[in-house]
């Protein structure tokens, strides 16, 4: 009898194992298949009533919109996705899925049942053989595997409607001939990065381009060699903003955008200007003709003042001035006018025909009233947009021990070569100006206090490098910066005493040092950054972290 009551355990045991097999597999597993479309399947649902009860109510538009706008944000991004795709194919989509899990359920069912009948037999027996329990495990095994097989096809055909619903989503949102996203995905892109601007000010820049004369280019060579000019031109892109962290986008027509996350006006201009030049240079070979095109870029940068309509104007505006400016180049507007973005071919072409002399370079330094001239215009665009806007100031260290050892040549030489390093490690909108000798102002608009400490060590450490030889004796030379950025309310000599009690910290500190001074409450007591070549541990010293 103990064999025979081992055996009947043992038939119970796998009828067990494979009802809770079935349940875990199908049922509530995490890996379940069911379990992973359970949730397209309640967006799904979620969208066909949105759209039923729109279709019928459509004086409930506010009030979806506000309960829309309630959800979190990756709920809203699935129904976005979703929102593309027919209302035909999600009903047909769902009557499937619907379909499906039923027999899913009938087959569980089903099996369900057998087991039950074949647990009924082997209690009922008074008297079980070997034949009998061999009988249950026999019916146990075809049991699993029959649902095992109609579970698999019922997976099979999850599997398929997934693909579906994957191909359809990412065909909404892909424009066909370049494959490139859509305006669909522009329009939901600059909405986010609009939010995003708004919570933590991270920069977004927006370049808009299109290819220049292209109907007069369809009329001459065609519409599919218009097609094969726009297919190159969105590699092209996409190879670009790849390049730049971006995102390249077929806008419509000729038009494309891109968009910047993280990117400042000056970045953008430099991936814009990238961009005229890498559409210049393509060579599309259609039909044995060699076709050359190209574009011309309008560039902005979102401010607090833009929304996602007034950002797009902006780079348009820029767009219609690089058009009306001869086409094949790229502008980009500061808020309140377009100006070009040269690129280095075309300050070439702009260049003067004679090369000036090196000592002409020095009027690329302003003159101290010129400079505060600037800053106070400046100021006063910052208070209407906000974008930041910082100063640093620099004195070199012993600057009057040198001038009394040395001949005016010398220091001459010395100012000429400290202002021409000075100006080549500046962008082309900075501002450098001579406050006073051997002490200078550099004035960096769109810069933060942080990047502005950043430059000003780089400028540390050329200078540090910097070396002059006088018979036998090697005189090498450090500067001192102080830094500071634009407050609210700020005017002129707010702006220039943080600035000043900054550097002040800095030549305290024996010189060779960067400080800053990001508000009043610091002016006593402007923070020294921690520099590579000087180790020193004192009172006041950080690494920038703002």
């Amino acid at each position: 009898m103990s064999v025979f009551v081992i055996d009947i355990l043992l038939s119970l045991g796998c009828m067990a194992i494979g009802l809770a097999g079935g349940w875990l597999l199908f049922g509530n597993h995490p890996l379940s298949p069911l379990r992973q479309l359970a949730r397209a399947v309640k967006m799904l649902v979620h969208h066909l009533r949105k759209s039923r009860l729109t279709d019928s109510a459509p004086v409930a538009e506010e009030s979806m919109t506000t309960q829309t706008a309630e959800q979190p944000p990756e709920q809203q991004n699935d129904e976005d996705i979703l929102a593309k795709i027919t209302q035909k194919e999600l009903r047909q989509l769902l009557d499937q899925v619907h379909e499906l899990t039923e027999s899913v359920r009938s087959d569980v069912g089903e099996h369900t049942d057998r087991m039950v009948q074949i647990n009924e037999g082997l209690v009922s027996s008074r008297s079980p053989d070997a034949n009998s329990v061999t009988s249950a495990i026999s019916n146990l095994i075809d049991a699993n595997r029959s649902l095992g097989d109609r579970l698999n096809q019922a997976e099979m055909r999850l599997l398929q409607q997934s693909q579906i619903i994957q191909s359809q989503t990412a065909e909404a949102r892909t424009d066909a001939l370049t494959g490139l996203p859509n305006r669909r995905v522009f329009d939901h892109e600059m909405s986010r990065r609009l939010q995003e601007f708004q919570r933590s000010r991270r920069p977004t820049s927006l370049i808009m381009l299109d290819i220049d004369h292209f109907k007069k280019f369809n009329d001459n060579y065609g519409h599919m060699a218009g097609d094969e000019v726009l297919k190159s031109a969105a590699r092209t892109l996409d190879r670009v903003a790849t390049s730049v962290g971006g995102a390249a986008i077929r806008f419509g027509g000729e038009e494309f955008a891109m968009i910047l996350p993280g990117s400042n006006i000056f970045d953008a201009q430099i991936a814009a200007a990238r961009i005229v030049r890498a559409i210049a240079s393509m060579e599309i070979m259609f039909e044995g003709q060699l076709l050359q095109v190209t574009t011309s870029c309008g560039v902005a940068e979102l401010s607090r003042t833009d929304d996602e309509a007034n950002l797009l104007k902006r780079a348009d505006s820029a767009l219609y001035a690089a058009k009306n400016a001869g086409r094949n180049r790229a502008y980009w507007n500061d808020t309140e006018k377009s100006r070009p973005v040269l690129s280095e071919k075309q300050r070439t072409e702009t260049a003067p025909a004679e090369p000036q002399p090196a000592a002409e370079k020095r009027v690329f330094v302003s003159q101290v009233e010129e400079f505060r001239g600037d800053i106070h215009r400046r100021l006063n665009q910052f208070k209407r947009d906000s974008l930041p806007l910082s100063l640093i100031l620099l004195t070199v260290d012993r600057y009057d021990q040198f001038v009394d050892h040395n001949s005016k040549g010398v220091v001459k030489a010395f100012n000429d070569t400290l202002e021409r390093m000075l100006i080549a490690a500046m962008r082309d909108m900075d501002h450098v100006g001579r406050i006073a000798n051997g002490r200078y102002g550099i004035l960096l608009p769109s810069a933060s206090i942080n990047r502005a400490a950043a430059v000003s060590d780089r400028l540390r450490k050329a200078v540090e490098r910097f070396k002059i030889r006088k018979e036998d004796d090697v005189r090498q030379f450090t500067i001192s910066c102080g830094v500071t950025e634009a407050l609210q309310g700020d005017g002129l000599d707010h702006i220039f005493l943080r600035a000043e009690a900054a550097l002040g910290k800095a030549i305290e500190s024996s010189g060779n040092r960067v400080a800053l001074c990001g508000s009043e409450m610091e002016i006593d007591s402007p923070i020294l950054i921690r520099t590579s070549s000087v180790d020193r541990n004192e009172p006041g010293t950080q690494t920038v972290a703002r």
